[in-house]
């Protein structure tokens, strides 16, 4: 699966197991932080079992996000316009979506964004 775009139309309230993949990947992402947070960093043994990257930099990627006015974010002023991080759950008939970061409210919806057919 490319893991670049993680967006899961949803419109109703059933189970949604096509997230099993991810929960499993950002579950071991998340226990691997907790280590290096608690000073567990990797060990030698660590890396000597994962991928070797030569002649590497810092590189961006594109990825899909939510733009909008937001009000009520927590550190971010009322009326300001916003791209959210990444896009994982939009579900606009059930009045929400789940970024990287957090779950937002959706109001109403750009007039151009009509290209995209959830429901």
């Amino acid at each position: 699966m490319d893991h670049a775009l993680m967006i899961y139309p949803h419109s109703d309230r059933r189970p949604v197991p096509e997230l099993d993949p991810e929960v499993d990947r950002l579950g071991h992402l998340l226990n691997d932080l907790e280590r290096i947070q608690a000073e567990r960093h990797p060990t030698e043994t660590d890396l000597s079992k994962a991928p070797t990257l030569e002649n590497w930099c810092i590189a961006e990627r594109r990825t899909i996000a939510l733009a909008g006015v937001v009000t009520g974010h927590p550190t971010i002023p009322n009326g300001r316009t916003v791209c959210t991080s990444d896009l994982w759950i939009v579900a606009p008939s059930l009045g929400y979506a789940r970024t990287l970061n957090r779950l937002y409210a959706l109001g109403s919806r750009h007039h151009l964004s009509d290209r995209w057919d959830f429901r």
